[in-house]
């Protein structure tokens, strides 16, 4: 399974992992350079999961690009936690 996810601090951090219950921690180690220094105030905020990798970087790639990852969510059908 491939998982793109997306973590809420003041910003939105968006990416891809085969693991998403390693990446986390790593995430909350403080062990991944875009979030080392905020990694006590991220929260996971979303997460969806394929089975085909490249279906995943394109979710990835559209959420990336569209600079409205908030709509991107609820066009999911999901609802964003804080």
């Amino acid at each position: 399974m491939y998982y793109v996810y997306i973590l809420k601090w003041k910003k939105y951090y968006v990416w891809v992992t085969n693991n998403l219950s390693r990446r986390l921690a790593e995430h909350k180690r403080g062990n991944v350079y875009f979030t080392k220094r905020i990694w006590k105030n991220i929260v996971l905020v979303w997460w969806f999961e394929y089975k085909d990798k490249n279906d995943a970087l394109t979710l990835e790639t559209k959420v990336k690009k569209s600079g409205h990852i908030e709509r991107r969510i609820k066009e999911k059908g999901f609802v964003m936690g804080e």
